[in-house]
C-alpha cells in the first residue's frame, strides 16, 4: 500500500511549496489455503512477498504490485480435492493467484498377524488397523477386524507317568502307567497306557517247605524241597509226625500234600490235605483237614507253568528238536556226556585195532 500526505501544493510547482515524500509499505499477503493441522499431513508453503515499487513522480505513482506463491507439501498429493475457503481479504488486499490441494484415496491399512496367545489351544492373535489419512474419521467402508480367534496346539504335550508293578507275580501279565494331555489336543500318537510284562517274583522258582514241632513257629523246624517224604523219612530226619504244628509253603507253584499215614494212605486209607504257598498254624493245618497235628508222610511238587512249558518247547524246536541229538552234536553242551561218547569211541577204536 502507498501511504502519501496531503499535497500543501495543491498541485502546483512553487519554489516555496516542499514536495510531500509518499511511502510505500509491503503487508504480508495471506495464504488463501489453510490445512487442518495434521489431519492430512500437509502444510501450507507461503514465500515471502517480493514488492516492485517503479515511479517518477509521487502522486503518480501507482500502486506495488506484490506477488506470493502457496504450495502444498507433497504428502497433499492425490486425486480428491479438498475445498477449503479463504480467509476474509483486508481492505486494499486481492487475491493474486489461487491454488489448490488434492490428496489422495484414503484407505484402512492392516498390519500382519501376531502369533497366537497361547501355544496349546484356543486363543486370539491380534494386529494393527490404521486410516492412510491418520485419523479414522477419514477413512470409510468397513474397518478391518484387529483381533481373530486362533488356535495352536504345537505346544501340548503328553505326560507320561511310569510303569506300575505286574500284574502277574510269575509269568506274563500287564502293567500300566498314566498318560495325560497337557492341553485339549495332543498332536502324534498317544503313547499307550498298557503292555504285557513278565512277572519275576523271587518265589516263582522256589519251591520249598518248612516244618515246625511244637507250640506254633517257635519249636523245631526242618525244611524240604520237592519230593515225597515217607514216615520212614521222617523219622531219619528227626521229625516227630505227631507234634507238627505248623508249616509253611515257600514258592508261588509250589504244593504240598500231607498224608494221615506213613504209608501215604496205600493201604490205611486216611485223610489228606493239600496246601500252597503261605504260612499255617494249628488252626489252619486243622481247617484243612490235616488233623491233630498228625502228618505221617507228605509229597513236594511244584507245577510248571504255561509260560515255562512254552519256552521250553520253543527252546527244544531251536536247539533242533531231540535235545540228545542236539547234545550230542554239540559237545560243548554237556561235557559229561561228550567225554562218555569220546571214550566210547576210543575204545571202540582201540579194539578194532587189537583185532586187526
Amino acid at each position: 500500500a502507498m501511504f502519501c500526505p496531503p499535497d500543501p501544493c495543491d498541485g502546483k510547482k512553487t519554489l516555496d511549496c516542499a514536495t510531500p515524500k509518499c511511502t510505500t509499505k509491503c503487508e504480508k499477503p495471506k495464504c488463501m489455503l489453510d490445512c487442518p493441522p495434521a489431519a492430512l499431513g500437509c502444510q501450507t508453503v507461503c514465500p515471502t512477498p517480493q514488492c516492485q515499487w517503479h515511479c517518477s513522480k509521487p502522486t503518480s505513482c501507482p500502486k506495488p504490485k506484490c506477488s506470493m506463491q502457496c504450495e502444498m507439501a507433497p504428502t497433499c498429493a492425490g486425486g480428491n480435492a479438498l475445498s477449503v475457503p479463504p480467509p476474509p481479504l483486508a481492505p486494499g488486499e486481492e487475491v493474486v493467484t489461487r491454488r489448490s490441494a488434492r490428496r489422495g484415496e484414503n484407505h484402512w491399512e492392516a498390519g500382519a498377524w501376531s502369533p497366537c496367545s497361547t501355544r496349546c489351544g484356543a486363543g486370539s492373535q491380534n494386529r494393527s488397523v490404521e486410516c492412510s489419512a491418520g485419523r479414522e474419521g477419514y477413512c470409510t467402508g468397513l474397518k478391518p477386524t484387529p483381533t481373530q480367534a486362533c488356535e495352536d496346539y504345537a505346544g501340548c504335550r503328553y505326560e507320561v507317568g511310569a510303569w506300575g508293578a505286574c500284574s502277574a507275580r510269575c509269568g506274563p501279565g500287564t502293567r500300566e502307567r498314566t498318560v495325560k494331555c497337557t492341553g485339549a489336543h495332543c498332536l502324534g500318537d498317544r503313547p499307550e497306557e498298557r503292555e504285557a510284562c513278565t512277572g519275576h517274583e523271587e518265589t516263582c522258582a522256589e519251591c520249598k517247605v518248612t516244618m515246625w514241632g511244637g507250640r506254633g513257629f517257635d519249636g523245631w523246624e526242618h525244611s524240604f524241597e520237592a519230593g515225597e517224604y515217607s514216615s520212614t523219612e521222617l523219622e531219619y530226619r528227626g521229625l516227630k509226625c505227631d507234634d507238627i504244628s505248623s508249616m509253611e509253603v515257600v514258592g508261588d507253584y509250589c504244593h504240598v500234600k500231607v498224608f494221615e499215614y506213613g504209608d501215604f494212605n496205600t493201604i490205611h486209607p486216611g485223610w489228606t490235605a493239600t496246601f500252597s504257598m503261605g504260612k499255617y498254624a494249628s488252626a489252619d493245618l486243622e481247617s484243612r483237614g490235616a488233623k491233630n497235628n498228625d502228618i505221617s508222610a507228605f509229597k513236594i511238587w511244584r507245577d510248571t507253568p504255561a509260560h515255562e512249558q512254552k519256552h521250553k518247547e520253543t527252546q527244544k524246536e531251536f536247539d533242533g528238536g531231540d535235545s540228545h541229538t542236539a547234545d550230542n552234536g554239540n559237545p560243548w553242551r554237556d561235557p559229561f556226556r561228550s567225554s562218555a561218547a569220546a571214550a566210547g569211541t576210543l575204545a571202540a577204536l582201540a579194539g578194532w585195532v587189537l583185532v586187526g
